[in-house]
């Protein structure tokens, strides 16, 4: 008779999560690179400075730092909130980088 084993669920709920954090990431950088390109067609079309990429390498520099900072939180044991703070986080991004460039463009 086997003896029911919680780490085997751990170590998959894991790799899991970390699936999740790829695919996330993945996305969020889409947009990011979207906006890279948006902004290069501001400053070409509207003559803005390029300061305005700034924004822009910050959400490409925090991003993966803020998943770093999420998967220590899943490993410590809060895992539903982990989940909620990536998920919330890449939603936040892609919308104030979505606000950021109609602001520009527009």
């Amino acid at each position: 008779m086997q003896h029911y084993n919680d780490e085997k669920n751990k170590a998959g709920a894991k790799v899991l999560f970390m699936i999740a954090q790829m695919i996330v990431l993945s996305i969020v950088y889409i947009i990011v690179y979207t906006s890279f390109v948006a902004v290069g067609y501001a400053i070409e079309e509207y003559g803005v400075s390029p300061v305005m990429y700034f924004p822009v390498v910050v959400a490409l520099v925090v991003f993966p730092v803020l998943l770093y900072r999420y998967r220590q939180m899943f490993n410590a044991g809060r895992m539903l909130g982990a989940f909620i703070w990536t998920m919330a986080t890449a939603s936040l991004t892609v919308v104030l980088l979505y606000i950021y460039v109609a602001q520009i463009a527009g």
